[in-house]
């Protein structure tokens, strides 16, 4: 077992980072981590996530696809290298996936898209395509998740909420989103690509996730781009 922490590089210590000694830091992503606060902050918060989570995962096979989706990430993260858009955004899309695996760690209000891109807000507007890649662009509607045939009433968004953006992105989710709802067409927002779906069949790019700053209001939201991932449905 003692094995396994160290290998998943979940052993808090008295560093910087909660998931390895900075001390001992010798890769580029390691590195970049125990240099930036928010991105140590981050590490803490996912070293708590994973724990949260493995106390959670009954049976085996929960067990042993917990430990794969954390080998999986340390293997993202460390090709961000020094990238630490990237590896923000790898954070992100990790502490969502524990999330689904029981752990109760929120994301950070802090965690925002314009934090994930930095200093430098980003020049692009064209949709992000890889991780940790952002945009700035507008939104165009915030929709009911089901068309309900006629203009959109308040109880329609009982059944999700749908959002589109000026440079063809889409999000939706199955939950009434206050944060969308707080939304108006023309606002300008930032947005930043966390998540790309792995093994997808040829073309299906569905399922990719993007954290999404309001500029306007200041609130955030991390939702996938369509109601089924890559494969799916």
């Amino acid at each position: 077992m003692r094995y396994v922490l160290v290998l998943l590089g979940f052993i808090a210590t008295p560093a910087h980072a909660a998931s390895f000694d900075c001390a001992k830091a010798t890769t580029p992503d390691e590195q970049t981590v125990c240099s930036d606060q928010r991105l140590s902050e981050l590490d803490s918060v996912i070293s708590r996530a994973y724990s949260q989570a493995r106390q959670d995962s009954k049976g085996a096979g929960a067990q042993r696809d917990l430990l794969a989706l954390a080998r999986g990430f340390l293997k993202q993260r460390r090709a961000c290298a020094t990238d630490r858009s990237c590896i923000f955004g790898e954070y992100v899309a990790v502490l969502i996936d524990y999330r689904n695996f029981g752990a109760k760690e929120a994301i950070p209000d802090w965690a925002t898209a314009s934090a994930i891109a930095g200093d430098k807000p980003p020049s692009r507007t064209a949709l992000p395509i890889r991780v940790g890649q952002c945009a700035t662009t507008q939104i165009s509607a915030v929709t009911p998740r089901l068309d309900a045939g006629h203009p959109p009433k308040d109880e329609d968004f009982d059944s999700g909420t749908a959002i589109d953006y000026q440079n063809s992105g889409h999000q939706v989710s199955y939950d009434r989103e206050v944060a969308l709802l707080h939304s108006r067409p023309a606002d300008k927002v930032v947005m930043c690509l966390v998540w790309i779906p792995r093994d997808c069949p040829p073309g299906d790019i569905r399922g990719r996730l993007y954290t999404v700053t309001n500029s306007r209001t200041g609130e955030t939201w991390t939702l996938p781009d369509s109601q089924h991932s890559c494969g799916g449905a």
